[in-house]
């Protein structure tokens, strides 16, 4: 089931990515006005940013395990 949720967001990146890739596209062809160029470009960035972020710790957050907490090593040495 894991293997199935990680295939899902992995597919919902490549997804998103392609969507923001046309939407950046379009506005580069159709917006007039520079600062409304630069801001549709700085919010497809940070949606970029964000889908990948997301998709990132989705499919490979299985592999990062925290450690013991320190102070748990000290108890379990005096015991």
């Amino acid at each position: 089931m894991a293997n199935a949720i990680r295939a899902v967001f992995a597919l919902f990146w490549l997804v998103a990515c392609g969507f923001i890739g046309f939407l950046a596209y379009i506005v580069i062809q159709t917006e007039g006005d520079p600062r409304a160029l630069w801001a549709w470009l700085v919010m497809c960035g940070f949606t970029f940013v964000s889908a990948t972020f997301l998709a990132y710790n989705i499919v490979f957050g299985h592999t990062h395990r925290a450690e013991e907490a320190h102070h748990q090593k000290h108890l379990a040495d005096n015991a």
